[in-house]
């Protein structure tokens, strides 16, 4: 009989959570780090590089749970929980390590997200419409100004097509503006797609982490099918990109709407992230363990 294919829904409640078996977290973070690996490979940078960013990252987030519990960070506190040894904790306290900076969104991710909601830059069927460069709304020059007052939209516009967002056409003697996709898509290997990779996959990874420690239950769900064909594969992730399109839109044009809102209170400090992820590769289905069958016979 043909397989038939597994489908099943990933839902989370966090709840408070029991004590974790360190073998089972490590078997789950070694499936989160294996990609990044990867990457790391590929970019030339080896074990001991990782090794020497992990021993500061675990004295920082001991740190931080020692202060969260109320304890003292001493150097012995910070060396037991870390397992990093007390002379290295003592030369990184010494040395200091000043916390990474925020990275604003790039601004051409943001006249870009402007450009794919606004319905005054928006095709009939929603696409992000062609632009004059100058003029009148709705223009380029219109677009980007809805955004910001502080940079030349020519500026704006030489960052776009550097990404390869959107190109310049000449028609009718005069310059149009043309997105070149429907997505904010940074070309591969730029500071941009690392940009989106740290921000997307480390966000991510603390709805995650804080679903499995208990915290306040946050959104973080899927859907896994296997067992199908390729096509079958292209055809979800076709269905995907149409669903992420008509939620983004929804979206941004809340948080713009609440953002405009709040932007003036002293209170508005918050920041979120939605976002949605499709990933198709080979399936290799678990070997089924041998039965004994009912009055059967050794061979």
């Amino acid at each position: 009989m043909p397989r038939k294919p597994k489908i099943v829904a990933l839902e989370r409640e966090a709840s408070a959570a029991p004590p974790l078996p360190p073998d089972d977290v490590a078997q789950a973070v070694a499936a989160v780090l294996r990609p990044t690996i990867r990457l790391l490979l590929r970019s030339g940078l080896d074990y001991p590089r990782l090794a020497s960013e992990l021993k500061a990252l675990f004295i920082e987030e001991a740190v931080a749970q020692i202060e969260q519990s109320g304890h003292a960070t001493t150097d012995s506190a910070i060396s037991s929980l870390s397992g990093v040894h007390r002379k290295e904790v003592r030369n990184w306290r010494l040395a200091g390590r000043a916390p990474a900076a925020a990275r604003p969104v790039a601004l051409g991710g943001r006249v870009f997200a402007r450009w794919i909601s606004d319905a005054d830059y928006l095709t009939a069927d929603g696409k992000p419409r062609a632009l004059p460069r100058t003029g009148a709304a709705p223009s380029f020059d219109s677009l980007v100004r809805a955004v910001t007052l502080d940079v030349h939209p020519f500026t704006v516009l030489q960052e776009l097509i550097r990404l390869g967002i959107a190109t310049v056409e000449i028609q009718d003697g005069g310059e149009l503006v043309v997105p070149a996709h429907a997505d904010f898509v940074p070309p591969a290997g730029s500071r941009e797609a690392l940009d989106l990779l740290a921000g997307n996959l480390g966000d991510h990874a603390r709805a995650a982490v804080s679903n499995v420690l208990g915290g306040v239950p946050t959104l973080e769900q899927s859907v896994f099918a296997a067992g199908i064909t390729d096509a079958s594969a292209h055809r979800l992730q076709a269905l995907a990109r149409t669903l992420w399109l008509r939620m983004r839109t929804q979206m941004i044009e809340e948080a713009t709407r609440l953002y405009e809102a709040d932007r003036e209170l002293p209170e508005a400090r918050a920041r979120v992230r939605f976002g949605s992820y499709f990933w198709s590769g080979p399936w290799e289905p678990a070997p089924e363990p041998e039965q004994d069958i009912p009055g059967g016979e050794e061979p």
